[in-house]
């Protein structure tokens, strides 16, 4: 499939549909043409990873231990990614969804996944702009007998540059192992390199940890670009990734539960939702333009 551009003259998005519903540009549109927001991918692009956002359903990060049981129920996991030896974001980001509504300004794509027992889904997402705002909606409804746990996420890659800054206050880090697994939460000191409550670099090292106890309000700065944004999410999670300091993206992902929440001592209140059949979850992001 072709992708697919929605511009409201302030704003414009690029989706491909057949690559995990991505975007594959999202920019602001400026008298010296298309300046962008997030890193920016190519329409020819296979691999979600080299493009600028993608969902996560039906849970966000990694699960450790070859799958996971719930309810008694043991369920493996195949690893999904070259490289990794965890099975890593669910599905969604991996399969092609179908366009159901378009116009110029609100795309709205579905996929139906039942592949991954015990997940049998239909999830739906909504791109939509409205003046200097992206407003991403992705919801899941369970369609399986069995109750099944679920999480989502969105996973935007930005372009990291020396200046960038990030502002998004927490009140505590998960440590992880070499598999990138939790092993220990630790709360936040003021001033420290994760710190993120007043506005900071990224950290030198890599960082690929989950911060919880978040606003569900955050900022990124890149002020040699002259370029703001402020990103708002009705969760209390995110995550942030980057190699390090030579590497030219950094993530800052919004997502429902902590990482490997499926192994945990209680899945659900480390955000996990329990779906019955014909249950929904839901979550919402904006992404909005603002003036530096």
């Amino acid at each position: 499939m072709m992708t697919i551009t929605l511009d409201n003259g302030t704003l414009r998005l690029t989706v491909n549909p057949d690559v995990g519903g991505a975007v594959v540009r999202f920019d602001r549109l400026t008298e010296r043409g298309p300046e962008p927001l997030m890193r920016p991918g190519s329409a020819g692009e296979h691999d979600p990873n080299r493009l600028a956002m993608y969902p996560l359903v039906p849970w966000s990060n990694r699960i450790g231990g070859g799958g996971f049981s719930w309810r008694g129920q043991h369920y493996s996991l195949a690893t999904n990614l070259p490289g990794e030896p965890l099975p890593i974001h669910g599905d969604g980001w991996q399969r092609a969804w179908q366009v159901e509504e378009c116009d110029d300004t609100r795309l709205l794509l579905a996929l139906r996944s039942r592949e991954q027992p015990p997940f049998d889904y239909r999830a739906v997402l909504t791109y939509r702009l409205a003046g200097d705002t992206l407003e991403v909606t992705l919801a899941v409804t369970h369609l399986g007998e069995a109750p099944a746990p679920y999480g989502l996420g969105l996973h935007p890659w930005f372009p990291r540059s020396a200046e960038v800054r990030v502002d998004a206050a927490a009140e505590g880090v998960w440590e992880v192992d070499a598999d990138q697994l939790p092993t220990e939460w630790r709360r936040l000191s003021a001033g420290e390199a994760w710190d993120f409550s007043r506005g900071a670099a990224l950290p030198e090292r890599k960082i690929d940890n989950l911060f919880t106890g978040w606003s569900g309000q955050a900022v990124l700065r890149w002020p040699e670009r002259g370029v703001t944004l402020g990103v708002s999410a009705d969760t209390s999670r995110y995550l942030v990734f980057s190699p390090g300091l030579h590497a030219d993206f950094f993530c800052f992902e919004p997502v429902s539960h902590e990482v490997d929440a499926h192994h945990g001592v209680d899945p659900q209140r480390q955000g996990l939702l329990e779906l019955g059949t014909g249950e929904c979850h839901s979550m919402r992001c904006r992404f909005r333009c603002l003036l530096s």
